[in-house]
């Protein structure tokens, strides 16, 4: 998705850097500056504090309303301001409902364009857009890495790698998170999220 926005944005002349989220900075942005966090699940409160303390033009998160409002409201437990978390988009990009990786960067690339066609981001950094990923690639940069094992996390619904979370053990059953938000969730009223998924 992230190379396929990047690309997309560089048809348009804009100027696009992709960025691993272990190595984004707030001074990699500043406020002409749009960037998407496409972490999937991999340290995405971190990331998300840093790109919010760079003030950015436009600042999205990848992900579903659940997901986002999970993220979000560990941030503000965290002291992040509500004001800056608010400017926060999630989903980024228009809402299209499910959607495969390559139509979410166009999802993405059209809500952009769309807020600077209405004067949302008219301005000297229109054309300076900074997209941010982590770990899109193997770990040599090459061909990406074979496919996890995918399981669902209890509490938001999104499909994580249970290769790469420490599960929280309950009942005799391991279960996993995208995100520290969804795990202190959890630990803290995990019938309430095991009953929901009884439901579904």
């Amino acid at each position: 998705m992230a190379r396929t926005l990047t690309s997309l944005a560089g048809a348009l002349g804009w100027r696009t850097d992709l960025i691993r989220g272990p190595d984004f900075t707030p001074e990699a942005a500043d406020a002409r500056s749009m960037i998407v966090v496409a972490t999937q699940g991999h340290d995405d409160e971190d990331v998300l504090e840093r790109a919010v303390a760079a003030r950015p033009a436009y600042l999205g998160l990848v992900g579903s309303r659940r997901r986002g409002a999970t993220v979000l409201g560990y941030l503000a437990d965290r002291g992040v301001p509500r004001d800056q978390l608010d400017r926060v988009r999630v989903p980024a990009g228009l809402d299209l409902g499910p959607t495969t990786h390559q139509e979410i960067a166009v999802a993405i690339l059209a809500e952009l364009v769309q807020l600077r066609a209405s004067g949302a981001l008219a301005g000297p950094y229109e054309r300076r857009p900074a997209t941010e990923s982590a770990r899109q690639a193997g770990p040599e940069g090459g061909r990406p890495a074979a496919r996890p094992t995918l399981v669902t996390d209890p509490v938001c619904g999104m499909a994580v790698s249970a290769d790469s979370s420490r599960p929280v053990r309950y009942e005799g059953a391991d279960y996993y998170f995208c995100c520290a938000g969804c795990r202190q969730a959890f630990e803290q009223d995990p019938d309430a999220y095991l009953k929901k998924e009884t439901r579904c």
